[in-house]
């Protein structure tokens, strides 16, 4: 075989091997780029809950969310106070819808901090208090009639104010993804609100609602630890 023909041949099969190393490169980068979309469930200290991500740069280093959780809860508290007990029980609704960005400071690596704002439609705790038989308090014992009825609640903000930070992506490399993530809303100062029938009637509570709002005031913020399986969507 003639030189000419070998270095076409040679020619041949280099600029083929080149272009199958090239269309795989492509393929690798695609199928390592993040998914554009992606749905994720999520399961923490505020319940369950459901997001929505989208990326908002190619590499996905930024991204936005939305989202919703919830989480109830009115199980009955029984405090022993001397002979009789107090039954508690409390009303407790935590539901959330939030919209939030993600930033990922380092290129290639997954941590992330987090910002966004949201809205909740029930920003109350309430709870009943009822006697069962002979209570006392403070060296008084009140029987279960005069006790009474006492209906308390806290009540805060329905605008939330949202920061945290964590690892993982909230859209994925790979099909599925995980991601876990700390963080605190922003409540604003709680107000309280006493409804009550017995024997508090005689007291001078009232004036005291004041001092305890005071008290409550550093009860502004939820920490919230999530935990979220991202499943990526659209991916080409």
């Amino acid at each position: 075989m003639n030189k000419p023909v070998t270095a076409f041949l040679l020619f041949i099969l280099i600029t083929t091997s080149a272009m199958r190393l090239a269309a795989q490169s492509v393929r690798d980068s695609i199928r390592l780029q993040p998914a554009p979309y992606a749905i994720g469930l999520q399961v923490g200290s505020t319940g369950l809950g459901i997001q929505l991500a989208k990326s908002l740069r190619p590499d996905a280093r930024i991204v936005g969310r939305v989202g919703v959780s919830y989480f109830a809860y009115d199980g009955v508290f029984r405090v022993k106070a001397g002979e009789g007990k107090l039954n508690i029980t409390p009303d407790l609704v935590v539901g959330i819808a939030l919209a939030s960005v993600k930033w990922h400071p380092f290129k290639g690596n997954q941590l992330f901090v987090t910002g966004g704002a949201g809205y909740t439609w029930r920003p109350d705790l309430t709870a009943n208090v009822i006697a069962e038989g002979k209570v006392k308090f403070g060296g008084i014992e009140i029987s279960e009639e005069n006790v009474g009825v006492v209906n308390a609640s806290l009540k805060w903000n329905s605008m939330l104010g949202y920061a945290g930070f964590g690892y993982g992506r909230s859209t994925p490399i790979r099909r599925l993804g995980f991601a876990v993530e700390l963080g605190a809303y922003y409540l604003g100062s709680p107000k309280v609100d006493l409804q009550y029938t017995g024997f508090l009637e005689t007291t001078t509570i009232d004036e005291q609602i004041p001092v305890i709002q005071q008290n409550l005031k550093s009860y502004r913020f939820l920490p919230s630890l999530q935990f979220l399986l991202t499943y990526g969507l659209f991916r080409r």
